[in-house]
Parts: C-alpha cells; structure tokens; sequence
C-alpha cells in the first residue's frame, strides 16, 4: 500500500514537471484560461459563500461563550478574522473547489479520453498538456486565492452578523479589534495556501482525468478519485504551510 502510494506521488509529480516543461516554451492558450477561470468561479462562487458564512457565525457564537467568562467579548472578532484568515477559509474554499471544479476537471478530461477527443488533438499535432492541462493548472492556481478573498469575506460578515448583530458586541469595537490584530502576513498566508491548494486540486483532477481508463465506470472512478485525493493532500499541506508560516512570524 505504502509503495502504490510513493508511485502514485511519483507519478502525479512526472505529470505536474512535464506540464511546467511545455509551460516554459509558447505558446500558451489564454483564451483556454480565461475560460477555465470563468468556469471555475461560476461552479464555486456560491458554494464557497455558503459555506463560510455560517461557518464564521458559528465560530463566533461558540468564541462569545468562552470569552464572556473573562469580559473580553469585544476580542471576538481578532479570533474570527484569525481564524477565517489563517485556515478556514483557506481551507474550506479550496474543498469547495475540490468538490466543484477539480471533479469537473476530472470528468471533463476523462470524457474526451474515452471519447479518442485527446487522441484526436494529438493527431492534429495539437499538444494536450498545453491546450487542456497548463490553462487548467494556471486557471486553479489563480482561482482560489480569489474564491479564498470571497471566503474570507463571508466568514467575517458571519461572525459580525452572531457578534454585533445578535449578542450586541458594539461595532466600533468589534472593528478596531480586528483591525488591530490582523496582519499582514494573515492575508499573506490565506492567499498563499490558496494558490497552493488551487494548483494541487488541478493537478490532481487533470491527472486523474487524463490517464482514464475503462469507459464511463473509469470517468466515474476518476472523478471520484480526484476529489478524494485532493482533499488528502490538502489536510498534509495544510499542516506543513501552517507549520512554515508560524515558523517565519
């Protein structure tokens, strides 16, 4: 089991450096981007809200019981901005994107291998890893850091709704406090986990999608197996980011 994982590892990581290969020469299809881009952000745009929203008032209903105990409610608002900035959004937007776009991705590339689609482009001396993979691979690594930003700013929205809202934290002080302990390096952080999971989800489903085999039950498998893999792998580089990250502040 251990050494199916290390090959598989293996594996995705000869796909991701012969994509950053053709990556280097032009030329590079923008337009393919863009599209990918448009359509990850129509697939996630709203999952991502819904999810952090609700996820930020809870956090802040939960904190405003711990923090009444020591008459620090108007602090509750450095721990919802903390913690939506630092790991749950971060986090939570890019199993969204998982979900969302990367079994998309998956379904979409294993659709037109069993389909001789990628075959075909290929005898047409059209390369696949720059016309289907690279725009994908550029399209999620700049995607999720913006889904992240919408994430970050439903997650906050939350909180204030359950703090200012229902518990009657005042509002000058729920802002000041947060504006007092956020850094830059918390935007910084979000934003970068972002970019890296958004690249991992990518890589992940395109590989999954483009090595299908066996009809439509391997499309389903794939998809299925691209989520799955990609969530893993973002729980391990969440723990090593954040780990780096607290190690430099």
């Amino acid at each position: 089991m251990i050494v199916g994982f290390v090959k598989g590892v293996g594996r995705i990581g000869g796909f991701g450096v012969h994509t950053f290969r053709h990556a280097l020469t032009p030329p590079i299809f923008w337009r393919q981007v863009v599209e990918q881009m448009h359509n990850m952000c129509f697939r996630c745009f709203i999952p991502v809200a819904v999810v952090l929203a609700p996820l930020g008032a809870v956090v802040s209903l939960q904190g405003l019981l711990i923090l009444r105990i020591f008459g620090a409610e108007p602090l509750i608002s450095s721990l919802v901005a903390t913690a939506v900035f630092r790991e749950l959004s971060p986090g939570l937007a890019s199993h969204m994107v998982a979900a969302q776009a990367g079994s998309s991705m998956a379904a979409e590339l294993g659709t037109m291998r069993v389909k001789d689609e990628i075959d075909a482009q290929e005898v047409m001396a059209v390369n696949p890893f720059k016309y289907l993979i690279l725009p994908r691979l550029i399209a999620g690594t700049l995607v999720t850091p913006l889904l992240n930003m919408v994430g970050v700013t439903m997650g906050v929205l939350g909180g204030y709704a359950v703090a200012v809202g229902m518990r009657g934290v005042s509002h000058g002080a729920f802002m000041g406090n947060m504006y007092n302990f956020l850094k830059p390096m918390d935007l910084v952080q979000g934003v970068a986990k972002a970019a890296v999971f958004g690249f991992i989800i990518s890589l992940i489903s395109s590989y999954n999608g483009y090595h299908v085999t066996g009809g439509a039950a391997g499309v389903g498998r794939a998809t299925n197996r691209s989520v799955v893999h990609s969530i893993l792998c973002i729980l391990a580089a969440n723990y090593i980011l954040s780990s780096f990250f607290l190690s430099i502040t």
